[in-house]
């Protein structure tokens, strides 16, 4: 039974099982060896049952006091700047209740300490879980980190070391430490009672399947097995799973481990690789998992005695490879309809491997029972080491907006500034005071008086400008300042919340940082002066115990976590705020609504789609709703977030987060399709703190954008978000002048160039008929002539030719004869430089990258690795927006 992070836990067959399934598989050769292990798993249940009574039966005088002990859990891995948990049991043989109080340190280093508070009933036995953060090594080739527990009590004089039942005020134990090891989890089934082997074999079978994929994909000895979680819970604390790479899902053990489906998304979107067997896996369980994005419905299931795999080699060429698979045993092959387009692998059509992203994750989906997955041989089929090297790879490390939000929060620490509107009130006084003396000595004849009234009223206004910048700088109240990144998934109802604090103390303030269960809040940097605790409850509470804060400094803390979010208008519900931005096109651009959206603050709203450029957005606010609108001129340029041309001192800081969070955009949730994102207030997630501190921040939210196809005939216009760039290869060869990835273009190149890009409009658009392109180039290529010619079938026109051209250069397309985007699932354009105008030659060995261009059957350049000149150019950006009428 679980209770938070603490278990109690009661009489089962699960480890006596365990240890009999190994005992089978090791003297298979017994005879009689169903009924000799039946007969051993009665006996030891029987022991045990005994032996609990007996324990329970005792008087109070013989019953020895509460015994703890810590130990690694089933993930028994560690690894630097990573957290791994350790399983803590606590017994009670007496007859009161008792809370018994276990810290750990690691790595002999007590000023920072982990601890679990449990509470554990009279002539019981329970679980906890606590989370240790293993510090960063330096020796090479280490392979274990001693960690060190101690028993606490409290007394009048404060906590005492309490000796255990062998009078040890502590015990030293160690990790496993798997620096280079990949470390891959497997949730199956819990082995049941087993009288013909069918378990045993089904457990070695996952075993070596995984290893075999493994072994095909890992060029390096792997010496460590599978991590197995044969238990009915998986570990349920914070960063139980941080030590794996990837996670193999063969079963349905998750179906009643709420906890443990939370914990294994989690994991999944901050960088995890899962393996879901959904031949061995119920849809229902998936869904659960993933929600909207388990992309596949299940048709049938047959079984095969052959077939023919068509797979893909990710990191090769496109070109299918084909084998053939055949036994006398059938293999399952479970037939999926799926929306996915990264399909590995497949059988008639029939998608076999398929992948998903999930976050900064990524799911693999096979259908093949496992055995279709293993040559005659027993080794692996192509298919099976294609994906498996995409599989087992290290953990991606998940996006992280920490580092750049800590100089957003640090800054909003400090002493108020005077507001502009009071140096306003200030200046307009002075202007009066001497405007109204000087007319009415005007009036007297005495304007030599002015030159006194002047210096006196100049005293008096900057007299009382710097009494109260004075009585602002002096009184910085104790703050906690915070910034969030707040990105949601529609597809799961919940919001990743990234969350970095500044604490600031006026005074020497003791700072117990506490959070309720699923949350943990941490310090930005661990090394300190100061012994620190991180304390968690059996109700999975956390807290941080530590001597008060050093008056006049600032410590920053930051966390990582997630929560489900409602969307409604009642603000009483955990998580209140909108999931979606739904919107179509009409002729003045996007228009979109966000639901009960009206208790929430958005500023500086604007439409975001890495790479291609952001546009600001106009919010207009209702009784329940905010109503959001991008029209084609809202493009902003690279690295411009907010759209005014005077920015104060919050947009500006905003504005620098925001660089740097786009510069790593390729790695982050930017990638995931349109999203509108805003500043808001920040999102209560549970931290508590002292009343003494003052409490401010901000947040940046990033809510997804889902289109609506336009009613048939409605005239459209798409603005450059909507629309993502490609590099065109169809009819010549990849230029290296662009990276679609990032949308970077190469910068001071000399070299003759045409550049084709595929612009593709959104799917969700359906049919249109384009009417209009609009183009924006902004270029600098002195003494060359750039043109832009639109590819339409198997011929080219050119639509817009320049010489010299330096910075924004505008243009649009009218003719819809060489607009039609269905030819090529786009909007071909080629960008054509050439030589220098002065009329230096190429040199004869430049290279040519391209096939023959169809209309004239000669070679034509897109890079020449070599040209006699010095005289560079570069492209900064290339957007269209569209224009046409929905069919």
């Amino acid at each position: 039974m679980a209770l938070g992070g603490v278990r109690i836990m009661r009489p089962h067959y699960a480890t006596a099982l365990h240890f009999l399934i190994n005992m089978q598989r090791r003297l298979p050769h017994l005879p009689c060896a169903p009924a000799f292990f039946a007969a051993w798993f009665l006996a030891i249940y029987g022991v045990g049952w005994v032996s609990l009574n007996h324990a329970v039966a005792q008087s109070p005088s013989e019953q020895s006091p509460a015994g703890i002990t810590i130990i690694p859990s089933m993930v028994q891995r560690a690894s630097s700047n990573h957290w791994t948990p350790l399983k803590v049991v606590a017994v009670n043989r007496g007859s009161q209740d008792r809370n018994e109080l276990i810290s750990v340190y690691v790595d002999g280093e007590p000023k920072v300490q982990f601890a679990a508070d449990v509470w554990v009933p009279a002539g019981s036995q329970r679980q906890a879980w606590v989370p240790v953060l293993v510090p960063p090594q330096t020796e090479v080739g280490r392979v274990n980190i001693p960690i060190t527990s101690m028993m606490l009590q409290s007394g009048p004089d404060g906590e005492t070391l309490r000796p255990d039942w062998t009078d040890a005020a502590t015990i030293k134990r160690s990790l496993l430490l798997t620096e280079d090891e990949i470390n891959t989890g497997l949730i199956s089934d819990p082995p049941t009672i087993d009288l013909d082997g069918t378990e045993v074999y089904r457990i070695d079978h996952l075993t070596k399947l995984i290893d075999v994929g493994r072994t095909s994909a890992i060029q390096n000895s792997m010496e460590l097995p599978n991590i197995a979680f044969n238990a009915n819970f998986l570990p349920d604390t914070h960063g139980a799973l941080d030590q794996l790479d990837q996670i193999v899902i063969a079963g349905n053990s998750l179906r009643h481990d709420t906890a443990g489906l939370l914990a294994v998304r989690r994991w999944l979107r901050r960088g995890g690789r899962l393996w879901i067997m959904l031949d061995q896996t119920d849809e229902d369980i998936v869904r659960d998992l993933l929600g909207d994005d388990a992309v596949f419905d299940i048709g049938d299931s047959t079984m095969l005695n052959q077939f023919e795999l068509q797979s893909f080699n990710a990191v090769g060429s496109n070109d299918a490879v084909s084998e053939t698979w055949e036994s006398e045993s059938p293999v399952e092959f479970v037939r999926v309809f799926t929306s996915s387009e990264d399909i590995s692998s497949s059988i008639d059509g029939w998608p076999a491997a398929f992948w998903q992203s999930v976050g900064d994750g990524e799911v693999l989906f096979t259908t093949l029972g496992g055995e279709g997955w293993l040559n005659s041989q027993r080794g692996p089929m192509n298919g099976f080491t294609y994906f498996s090297r995409r599989l087992f790879e290290p953990h991606v490390e998940p996006f992280d907006s920490v580092a750049a939000m800590a100089p957003l929060v640090n800054e909003q620490i400090g002493y108020q500034v005077p507001s502009r509107s009071t140096a306003a009130f200030m200046m307009i006084t002075n202007t009066v005071l001497i405007a109204a003396g000087g007319l009415w000595w005007m009036r007297m004849k005495r304007l030599e008086r002015l030159a006194i009234l002047i210096p006196a009223v100049a005293l008096l206004t900057g007299g009382a400008m710097l009494w109260i910048g004075k009585s602002n700088s002096g009184s910085i109240p104790t703050t906690i300042a915070s910034g969030q990144l707040v990105v949601i998934n529609e597809a799961t109802q919940e919001a990743d919340i990234q969350s970095t604090y500044a604490v600031y103390c006026q005074d020497e303030t003791p700072v117990e940082l506490s959070s309720k269960a699923d949350i943990f809040v941490q310090p930005l940097e661990w090394a300190s002066n100061r012994t620190k605790r991180a304390q968690w409850s059996g109700s999975g509470e956390n807290r941080w115990i530590q001597p008060e804060q050093p008056p006049g400094t600032v410590e920053n803390w930051f966390s990582n976590t997630s929560m489900f979010v409602t969307n409604s208008t009642n603000t009483s519900d955990i998580g209140s705020m909108p999931t979606m931005l739904t919107g179509s096109f009409n002729e003045t651009g996007f228009v979109g609504n966000l639901e009960h959206a009206s208790s929430m603050k958005l500023e500086d709203a604007f439409l975001a789609s890495f790479p291609a450029p952001s546009c600001s957005a106009k919010v207009a606010m209702s009784d329940k709703d905010a109503a959001i609108t991008v029209g084609p001129d809202a493009v902003l340029t690279a690295g411009q977030f907010v759209d005014a041309t005077l920015l104060d001192d919050t947009q500006t800081r905003r504005q620098a987060l925001l660089r740097q969070l786009f510069e790593s955009g390729e790695q982050s949730f930017l990638k995931d399709g349109v999203q509108l994102m805003f500043w808001s207030d920040p999102q209560d997630i549970g931290i508590g703190v002292s009343e003494a501190f003052d409490r401010i921040g901000t947040s940046l939210v990033s809510i997804p954008v889902k289109l609506r196809a336009p009613e048939p005939g409605t005239r459209v216009r798409i603005p450059a978000t909507f629309i993502k760039t490609e590099s065109f290869t169809k009819s010549r060869g990849m230029s290296s002048l662009f990276n679609p990835r990032n949308g970077q273009w190469l910068t001071d190149v000399t070299k003759s160039t045409e550049t084709d890009l595929l612009f593709r409009l959104p799917p969700e658009l359906g049919d249109v008929a384009i009417t209009r392109v609009n183009v924006s180039m902004r270029i600098a290529a002195p003494e060359r002539t750039v043109a832009i010619k639109a590819v339409h079938g198997d011929q080219s026109t050119t639509v817009f030719e320049i010489d010299s051209p330096t910075g924004l250069q505008s243009f649009s397309i009218d003719d819809e004869s060489v607009l039609d985007a269905s030819i090529n699932g786009g909007i071909v354009l080629t960008l054509s430089v050439s030589s220098p105008i002065d009329g230096a030659p190429e040199a004869a060995d430049s290279v040519v990258i391209s096939q023959q261009t169809p209309q004239t059957n000669v070679p034509h350049p897109i890079v020449g690795e070599i040209e006699t000149t010095n005289k560079t150019w570069q492209v900064d950006s290339f957007i269209i927006d569209v224009e046409g009428v929905a069919k």
